[in-house]
C-alpha cells in the first residue's frame, strides 16, 4: 500500500488555527482547514497511509469511511499536484 510523506520543498506553520504551508520553490502560501489540517499534523509525524489518514479523520470527525477516503484522496492528489506532499511506496 501506498504512503504518503511532506516533501522538503515546504514549511509550514499554525496562524489562528489555521495550518499556512509555504512552498518555498515556488514562493506559493496555501492554507488548509480543519480537516486537512488534521491530515497534514499526521503528515509531519511521518509516512502515512490513506487508510491511516482516514483513521486519524473519522476519530475527530463523524464521516462515514468511504466519503473520508475519497475527500482525503482528492486532497493528497492536489498535495501532490503542488509539490507539498509524495507518494512514496
Amino acid at each position: 500500500m501506498a504512503k504518503y510523506q511532506l516533501t522538503s520543498d515546504q514549511i509550514s506553520s499554525k496562524v489562528a488555527g489555521e495550518t499556512v504551508i509555504l512552498n518555498h520553490n515556488k514562493g506559493a502560501y496555501y492554507g488548509l482547514d480543519e480537516v486537512g489540517a488534521v491530515v497534514w499534523d499526521n503528515l509531519e509525524r511521518g509516512p502515512q497511509t490513506l487508510d491511516s489518514l482516514c483513521n486519524a479523520v473519522i476519530s475527530e470527525y463523524e464521516v462515514d469511511p468511504e466519503t473520508c477516503k475519497s475527500d482525503i484522496d482528492l486532497l493528497l492528489k492536489d498535495l501532490i499536484f503542488e509539490k507539498l506532499v509524495e507518494e512514496i511506496k
